[in-house]
């Protein structure tokens, strides 16, 4: 049995939407059988999908804990220094309401209940993340993230004609909170940051497709996505961004391509301790396919 509160900023929602909401990976046809079964009570009383949920109350959930809960793919664990792999999918952190149950985060602190990420990914985007396990590393990590340190390298799919070899490309990124998107320019404008991409063409595929290593040598909010939609090569499977006709004639509708293969530590900055250390995961299925 699975013991949960609802976060307290929820004001109200169906049960069925909430179980989606705070464990995105968990299977339709789980959460369907628990819900016919009535398998879920909310603070002691057997619901169905039609229950509503508020802040603060409390859910038994009797299903299998390998549906929520799952196993972590840890890469690297020295006690200070934690790597391991995000599936996609699954959020780094909760919502801005507080809902995430199951969340990277979440699950590297069922391992080492100190651990605190130390960058971000996009809950589409899965692959290498790095947390820190104590106050001193993470202040270590901060500073390397902040000053570019570290080497990142993401694995793609993209539509648009291949670059006939490595580029490193710049251009002006807006985010604009409110709607939490970004925009991407060549002409600078107030509040705008720079930003560096380098792409490296990899191989050709079908479809019009091509596969490419990028490297985000500036890091800032949906980079990758949305300079590369804005180049006029977009990631395949990028509903926010990219080509959503491209996107759902090859079967790809909300399967971002996008992948961080590889981070690595080089010698001389904030995480010195780790110096050469370089922590891979590998690509999935929609490489191959």
């Amino acid at each position: 049995m699975i013991r949960h509160e609802v976060p307290a900023n929820l004001r109200e929602e169906e049960l069925s939407r909430y179980l989606r909401r705070a464990w995105p990976l968990l299977p339709g046809y789980v959460a369907k059988e628990l819900l016919k079964r009535r398998d879920v009570r909310v603070n002691g009383v057997r619901s169905g999908r039609d229950a509503l949920v508020h802040g603060g109350d409390a859910l038994e959930i009797y299903g299998a804990a390998r549906w929520f809960e799952p196993e972590v793919e840890v890469l690297f664990d020295d006690g200070r220094l934690l790597a391991a792999v995000k599936p996609q999918g699954l959020p780094s952190l909760p919502d801005r309401d507080g809902v995430g149950a199951d969340t990277m985060e979440a699950r590297l602190r069922r391992i080492h209940p100190t651990a605190r990420l130390c960058h971000r990914l996009d809950a589409p985007t899965g692959g290498v993340m790095l947390a820190a396990l104590d106050d001193e590393t993470e202040e270590r990590a901060l500073i390397a993230f902040k000053n570019r340190e570290l080497d990142k390298r993401y694995r793609a799919v993209l539509g648009g004609a291949p670059f006939d070899g490595e580029r490193t490309l710049k251009a002006q990124l807006f985010k604009d909170a409110r709607r939490g998107v970004v925009r991407v320019s060549q002409r600078p404008s107030p509040g705008a940051q720079q930003i560096v991409t380098r792409v490296r063409p990899l191989r050709t595929l079908p479809n019009g497709l091509w596969e490419a290593e990028l490297e985000p040598v500036t890091g800032r909010t949906h980079q990758l996505r949305a300079h590369m939609a804005f180049l006029g090569r977009p990631i395949l499977g990028d509903d926010k961004y990219g080509d959503r006709e491209l996107n759902r004639r090859l079967g790809f509708a909300n399967r971002l391509c996008l992948w961080c293969e590889r981070i690595a530590i080089p010698a001389g900055g904030a995480l010195s301790d780790w110096a050469g250390q370089e922590f891979r995961a590998e690509a999935p299925e929609w490489v191959r396919e």
